[in-house]
């Protein structure tokens, strides 16, 4: 990773991940160690190792392709159908390459975001990060902890009725 360049749009992963001393990640360290350092490593890493290393990229490249789909700007019917194949491909993966560990209600969920893809079209336009970057703003306003009074009339006239 240290001698990865990445372009200036993409904000760098955190040196230290993954160590005691960092603490947790948020989801677009996440994001950016998934789609863009990990792929890169382990490719390089064990590009000519072969069986289960072999298996085990390959099987998270699908994953990684979902994900790159999904959070695509555009979304177009080819798209959806390819993120649909690589997650059935991704999940049959993981069915075979850890039989031992059952699959998670959000391994179910991330079937059906081909379908949230083709009715509410781009993730970034209904996705959570939106969502929270709204919050955020909403966190830095002022209010020193007063609250207005049309909250508090609100407030009164459920207590009055």
């Amino acid at each position: 990773m240290s001698r990865c360049q990445t372009p200036s749009w993409i904000t760098p992963a955190p040196r230290n991940w993954g160590t005691a001393q960092h603490g947790k990640l948020c989801a677009n360290n996440w994001r950016i160690i998934c789609t863009v350092h990990l792929p890169v490593t382990l490719i390089w890493l064990w590009k000519d190792e072969p069986g289960r290393k072999k298996e085990l990229v390959k099987n998270f490249m699908h994953l990684v392709t979902s994900a790159r789909l999904a959070n695509m700007r555009t979304c177009t019917p080819t798209q959806i159908q390819e993120y649909d194949l690589n997650m059935t491909k991704y999940l049959e993966g993981l069915r075979v390459l850890f039989p031992h560990i059952s699959l998670r209600p959000n391994h179910h969920a991330a079937l059906h975001i081909g379908d949230i893809m083709d009715r509410f079209g781009p993730a970034h336009s209904h996705s959570a990060p939106f969502f929270e970057r709204n919050i955020g703003f909403l966190h830095r306003i002022q209010t020193n902890n007063i609250l207005g009074t049309p909250l508090n009339l609100a407030m009164n006239y459920d207590q009055q009725y």
